[in-house]
């Protein structure tokens, strides 16, 4: 097979994917994943998914995000990366984070799982995915762009590091 870009299969490689965090008035957007999924079955989450192949990350978040909940992006800003290794010879996860604005109405449910409109408030008092808390202070309560990695340890756990963007120069 040709390779053209020189990819190596015993170097570390990542999946792309996509998450979306969407804002309405003083709600935050999340899915609360469907019960029969594998990861994180019943948690909250915001809206994200697999880019496909030929698709931009831009464009696979405004998908994701309107089969997800019927809605459609407005405005869409990268607001950080999220590198997690599996560890061993697994491939990894590249997310690209997102912050957007959304038109349109939700719809009831779907294979991903049930889409709500969630007050800030009551963030702390839903069942959400561990890092998820990390995430939405990164995206909303800082201006820089950020990368955050992830690492397993020897005992299950992960080693997280957090690398903010410095910001530009002014002129």
């Amino acid at each position: 097979m040709n390779n053209p870009y020189g990819v190596d299969p015993t170097r570390f490689t990542v999946v792309p994917r996509v998450l979306v965090f969407a804002t309405r008035d003083d709600d935050l957007l999340l899915l609360q994943r469907s019960l029969h999924k594998k990861l994180w079955p019943g948690l909250y989450n915001a809206p994200g998914g697999h880019v496909e192949r030929g698709e931009t990350p831009d464009e696979a978040a405004a998908r994701e995000l309107t089969e997800e909940t019927g809605l459609q992006v407005t405005s869409l800003t990268l607001r950080g990366l999220l590198i997690g290794d599996a560890g061993g010879d697994l491939p990894g996860v590249m997310v690209f984070i997102y912050q957007a604005s959304v038109s349109g109405q939700l719809h009831a449910r779907n294979a991903e799982g049930v889409p709500h409109w969630v007050p800030w408030p009551q963030l702390n008092d839903i069942p959400t995915l561990p890092d998820f808390h990390q995430l939405l202070s990164l995206v909303f309560d800082q201006p820089r762009f950020f990368t955050l990695y992830k690492t397993p340890r020897a005992d299950g756990g992960e080693n997280i590091r957090v690398i903010l963007s410095e910001p530009p120069i002014a002129d």
